[in-house]
C-alpha cells in the first residue's frame, strides 16, 4: 500500500532481552554501557533500542544494535533492502 515494502519483522520481548543478552555474553556490556548504536555512536541501554539485530562472526553469535531514533532505524532498513 503506498508503494511502501511490507517487510517481516521479528521481536524479542523485554522479559527475554537479559537471557538472549547473556546468550551472546553481552548482558554485562549493556549494563556498563559498553554497546553503542552502530549508525550515532549513542549508548545504548535498555530503554533506547531500536533495533537488534542477530549475526555470527566467525563461528560467534552477537547483536548488533540501533538506537531508537529514526534515522538510525532508517539507516538500518537501507542496509537491510541493499
Amino acid at each position: 500500500m503506498f508503494g511502501k515494502k511490507k517487510i517481516e519483522i521479528n521481536a524479542i520481548q523485554d522479559s527475554d532481552l537479559a537471557e538472549a543478552l547473556k546468550q551472546t555474553r553481552q548482558y554485562n556490556d549493556l549494563i556498563e554501557g559498553k554497546i553503542h548504536c552502530v549508525s550515532c555512536d549513542t549508548v545504548m541501554t535498555e530503554n533506547n533500542i531500536g533495533v537488534i539485530q542477530s549475526q555470527v562472526i566467525n563461528g560467534v553469535a552477537n547483536l548488533t544494535f540501533y538506537c531508537e531514533r529514526i534515522d538510525c532505524v532508517d539507516e538500518f532498513k537501507r542496509k537491510l533492502n541493499e
